[in-house]
């Protein structure tokens, strides 16, 4: 799977949660806006340095999407979002870099 079908699965219209919820989240723990808690801290988290993510935030995030199989859609969409935006740093300058003269 490449990156623009990771992007069109998290904004796609099956699952559990709204497709607006997984974009807002994968764009905010890309560094975009802030979402609704306690969706934000989470996304926020997960971005930034998901190692410091507790058990407790994702078992609030799990009560408020109601289902495991919706905490884990949005869990993914946050490190999808991560994960891309690190993707695309990565590409750019990849595409960027030139060979140093021999």
């Amino acid at each position: 799977m490449n990156a623009e079908a990771l992007r069109a699965a998290v904004a796609g219209a099956a699952g559990v949660t709204e497709a607006s919820l997984r974009t807002a989240v994968a764009a905010r723990a890309a560094g975009g806006p802030p979402v609704d808690e306690p969706y934000d801290d989470l996304a926020r988290k997960i971005g930034e340095a998901s190692y410091r993510v507790t058990d407790a935030e994702v078992e609030t995030v799990r009560q408020a999407a109601g289902s495991d199989k919706a905490a884990f859609e949005v869990v993914m969409s946050a490190c999808v979002g991560a994960g891309l935006t690190r993707w695309d740093a990565a590409t750019r300058v990849i595409e960027e870099a030139t060979d140093a003269p021999g």
